[in-house]
């Protein structure tokens, strides 16, 4: 006699319902698996959306990088014929703009700490310095962040805090532009930030403002340093060329561009003689200064401004 298993009956209808059971949730499984399989290969097949970014543009033919061996060569020429006497004040302190509209305020932020201006409040901790998001124009955050500042702007903040001489467009010459680079390139007391339109040098963008950190007599060339390492880095350029890009007319205020001439206020250094019938001088300067001994950092400004009620403040 073989040996078999005996089920009783009521054992037998109980593992009957448990086997339908399992099936059920077996195929429910099945099912589940399959959506989940659909789904996924769905969302493995959709088109990924990208952000569009870029790190950095190649910089035009016409222009010679300050990093290349050109540019190397060009820079060390500079030096030893005695052009480049600010460049280490300005490289010691550059910094790139926090905001991609802040070339303006981040360009006089790197020059007058270059000229060693105490700012006459605390950026952080216990320290006083400038940089670019504490120099306050007549535009509000939200528009200086979209729109940067003009060059009428520009000369009111920077007065607030500099001696500026500043000239617009064909205001001065071409020759007088030359020596005043020539000028400024042989001194640590006195710098120059250009407004320029990026345009007329075959770079995008437009409008932009950065530093003269040297100039190369052999070639005609000077170094601009340009205050959006991100997009560009620092280059040669011939200075015609320079000064055909202070020309083209600002969309905002339907006037050339041009550039400025900053110096300390105390400086042994008559920024008079370098002006000309076209310079331009603030109509009303802020009064944002203050003492420069020691105090609390609550009675400090919260921001370095040109003054609300100052007439350059105007887009205009």
């Amino acid at each position: 006699m073989s040996c078999k298993h005996h089920t009783p009956a009521h054992v037998s209808a109980k593992s009957t319902a448990g086997a339908t059971l399992a099936a059920t949730l077996a195929e429910s499984a099945d099912e589940a698996d399959a959506t989940n399989t659909s789904n996924l290969a769905t969302t493995i097949s959709a088109p990924v959306k990208e952000t569009t970014s870029y790190y950095r543009r190649t910089l035009p033919d016409n222009l010679v990088s300050f990093t290349s061996p050109d540019g190397r060569k060009l820079f060390k020429e500079s030096l030893n014929e005695g052009y480049a006497e600010g460049y280490f004040n300005l490289a010691g302190n550059f910094t790139v703009q926090s905001e991609p509209a802040y070339c303006g305020p981040s360009s006089l932020a790197m020059v007058l700490n270059a000229l060693e201006v105490d700012p006459g409040r605390t950026w952080k901790g216990v320290w006083r310095w400038y940089s670019d998001e504490l120099l306050e124009s007549c535009r509000t955050e939200s528009d200086l962040k979209a729109n940067g500042i003009t060059f009428d702007q520009f000369l009111c903040l920077a007065s607030s805090h500099a001696q500026v001489v500043a000239k617009r467009g064909k205001a001065a010459t071409r020759e007088e532009f030359l020596r005043d680079i020539q000028y400024v390139t042989q001194r640590d007391d006195v710098f120059m930030v250009l407004s320029f339109s990026r345009q007329a040098l075959g770079q995008t963008g437009d409008g932009h403002f950065s530093p003269i950190g040297a100039y190369h007599p052999g070639t005609n060339q000077a170094l601009v340093l340009d205050s959006a390492r991100y997009k560009y880095p620092s280059w040669f350029c011939d200075v015609d060329k320079l000064y055909d890009s202070l020309q083209p007319v600002d969309e905002d205020t339907n006037l050339p561009r041009g550039y400025f001439l900053i110096s300390r206020r105390d400086a042994q250094l008559d920024l008079s003689l370098l002006s000309s019938p076209g310079s331009e001088q603030p109509r009303q300067i802020g009064s944002s200064e203050v003492d420069l001994p020691e105090r609390p950092s609550d009675v400090f400004p919260t921001k370095l401004s040109c003054g609300k009620g100052a007439t350059c403040c105007s887009s205009k």
